[in-house]
């Protein structure tokens, strides 16, 4: 079954030029990967004092519902817009296999969040007893 869907990508960031190229980058890979429709990047346009913003709207086709959960998982569009088809209907091996990856995905995450939760922990404790070392 065919998915066909427009998302919003955002970025944020600086230089300009980085902020634009990122999402240039961005667009590529995912047209290597899947069909892309059509593809507009606006402008990046500065954010308060030091960053600037910007957006792609992109129009992809996938081959199945699971490289539709493949994409949003990996690459975490703002905005998800379904245009084709307008009635989903899948197995349940399908949602399983959806749901598994989807999962690990998470659990990755999640992973990632407590070790560097973790070091942050550690090298602030380092900071303090440095700074109480110092002061005497």
């Amino acid at each position: 079954m065919i998915i066909k869907a427009r998302f919003i990508m955002e970025a944020m960031g600086k230089p300009k030029k980085l902020v634009k190229d990122t999402l240039n980058k961005m667009k590529k890979a995912i047209g290597e990967k899947f069909k892309v429709h059509d593809a507009l990047i606006e402008e990046p346009k500065k954010s308060g004092d030091e960053f600037y913003t910007t957006f792609m709207e992109i129009t992809v086709e996938f081959k199945n519902i699971q490289f539709f959960f493949e994409f949003i998982t990996y690459y975490t569009p703002t905005i998800v817009e379904i245009l084709e088809p307008y009635k989903l209907e899948i197995s349940a091996g399908e949602l399983e296999n959806i749901s598994n990856d989807v999962m690990g995905k998470i659990h990755e995450m999640d992973k990632r969040l407590k070790s560097a939760v973790s070091v942050n922990k550690i090298l602030t404790r380092k900071v303090i007893q440095s700074n109480t070392d110092e002061k005497f």
